[in-house]
């Protein structure tokens, strides 16, 4: 038996789903949460007031000046840093609890040190489940989620044009050149994947796989698809089985879409919005090609090419991540926003990289209607 934790909250406008599988041992250091365990055993949902642990709640911004912000780069308002970054705040040398940067007005910086969920309505359900859980704290739940809230649209996604270089500034056509008919996930995390997409089709939908390859992540069923592949590598496109047509076109190069405006219903894009180097002009080629009600799906772990990722996403949070991708989405015209992340499955037994971690690769989704 495991454990789901799952946080639901909203923020501006944007609903939130955060989910995390325990081992039944993770809650044994809360005596409360110990006493659940019967009643989860015995199959039943268990809804908990999350405020008691998210803390620190209502503590007054703390003002700085310029000179304790400890990093080589420039603080940027509106992203999260550890308390470490900033001289005087960290409690101990590995305080890594996150503090949201609110302004730099002349020599000094405003800072919001409270937990990135204090204060909302946060509903926390715990649940048993047959799913395999890795090693975890229950508290690995609240750290993170709460940093994907947009300070702005803006804020989120008006970056200088040196966020978007990339280790290999080369033509992206050589470096994919190459096909690599290989999973980028491991198993378990291709199937949460797979459930999730799922989620979204019916019958009849004409899909966009944006930045595709050799798999599309979809379901069996419904089968009744168009699936259009817009992707880098010929071979790698031909070889997907889920395609009705694919053509190649680096995004990155041009960032217009081959389409007509309102083509597809459904967007879908896997583990490739981090090497966008022109993201909001391909958001807004997202919207034009999408039919009114529409949705754009975006997906993504915490593996990527080096090469070719963008400086940007290295420096984000993974839940910071979450926040940039809505971000965009926000500036594009979507609306309805969500986001969900699912942390904590067993890594596959046979997966090569279990020696690393045993811990699945963890899955964060983002999407909004056009």
């Amino acid at each position: 038996m495991a454990i789901e934790a799952r946080l639901a909250w909203q923020d501006a406008g944007i609903a939130h789903c955060d989910r995390l599988l325990l081992p039944p041992s993770a809650l044994q250091a809360d005596g409360a949460l110990v006493r659940l365990l019967p009643a989860l055993t015995a199959g039943e949902t268990v809804t908990l007031d999350a405020s008691r642990w998210l803390k620190p709640a209502g503590e007054p911004e703390q003002r700085l000046p310029a000179t304790a912000f400890r990093l080589r780069t420039a603080p940027v308002v509106g992203r999260f840093y550890p308390r470490l970054a900033f001289a005087g705040l960290a409690q101990g040398r590995e305080d890594l609890r996150p503090c949201r940067l609110l302004a730099v007005e002349g020599d000094t910086l405003r800072v919001d040190v409270n937990h990135p969920l204090a204060g909302r309505g946060v509903g926390l359900t715990l649940q048993a489940t047959q799913t395999q859980a890795a090693r975890g704290r229950f508290l690995d739940l609240l750290q993170g989620p709460g940093m994907q809230t947009p300070a702005s649209a803006a804020a989120t996604t008006d970056h200088p044009p040196a966020a978007f270089t990339r280790a290999d500034a080369t033509e992206d056509a050589a470096f994919y050149a190459r096909p690599r008919l290989v999973h980028h996930l491991d198993a378990a995390c291709r199937a949460e994947l797979t459930r999730l997409y799922g989620r979204f089709l019916r019958p009849g939908l004409e899909v966009l796989d944006l930045m595709s390859s050799w798999a599309s992540h979809l379901p069996e069923t419904p089968a009744e698809l168009e699936v259009v592949g817009l992707g880098m590598n010929a071979e790698e496109l031909a070889a997907n089985p889920r395609l009705a047509r694919w053509l190649v076109h680096d995004l990155n190069r041009d960032p217009q879409l081959p389409f007509p405006a309102a083509r597809f219903d459904l967007v879908l894009c896997t583990a490739s919005v981090e090497y966008l180097i022109h993201p909001r002009a391909v958001f807004a080629e997202l919207k034009r090609v999408l039919r009114p009600g529409g949705l754009a799906v975006f997906s993504f772990s915490d593996r990527w090419f080096p090469p070719k990722v963008i400086r940007l996403w290295t420096e984000l949070h993974p839940f910071e991540r979450l926040g940039y991708v809505l971000g965009l989405l926000q500036q594009a015209g979507f609306t309805a926003l969500h986001s969900e992340t699912l942390r904590g499955l067993a890594r596959p037994p046979d997966d090569p990289y279990i020696a690393e971690r045993d811990y699945s690769d963890p899955l964060f989704a983002a999407w909004g209607q056009a």
